[in-house]
């Protein structure tokens, strides 16, 4: 960007907003001197009642995708399998049985413990009159 764009730039949104400025004191002048504005009335609102309510939220896992489980039960897995075959065969069902078991462990734990991801708040709710039973 050169230096005349700068320029006319900074000029033009000063212009706009003087302009806008003058407008408004222009407009909001005209309005509190018109007296010859009708009076106009308002309706009252609609009764409104407000309650609390206690609300549960559980939150999800520190490790939803169970990838720590994962992990874990593949080494462990993968040594077994070495142990008993000693052939890479055997390593490599292992380690694909030992991530399966590993996964569903996990996945048993956390299901265990939701009840301690779980939190109870007050909210607070507002309805017309005769809306909260």
């Amino acid at each position: 960007m050169n230096k005349s764009m700068l320029m006319g730039l900074v000029a033009g949104i000063g212009v706009a907003t003087a302009g806008g400025v003058a407008g408004y004191q222009y407009l909001g002048d005209r309005k509190a001197d018109d007296d010859a504005a009708p009076a106009t009335q308002t309706a009252a609102a609609p009764a409104q009642e407000c309650w609390d309510e206690q609300v549960q939220t559980t939150a999800a896992p520190k490790d939803e995708h169970r990838i720590a489980g994962t992990a874990i039960g593949a080494a462990v897995g993968g040594a077994v399998g070495h142990d008993v075959g000693d052939k890479d065969i055997t390593t490599a069902a292992g380690a694909a049985a030992g991530a399966l078991i590993g996964r569903k462990i996990q996945e048993e734990i956390q299901e265990n413990n939701a009840d301690k991801r779980t939190t109870t708040s007050t909210v607070r709710r507002c309805g017309p009159a005769g809306s909260h039973h």
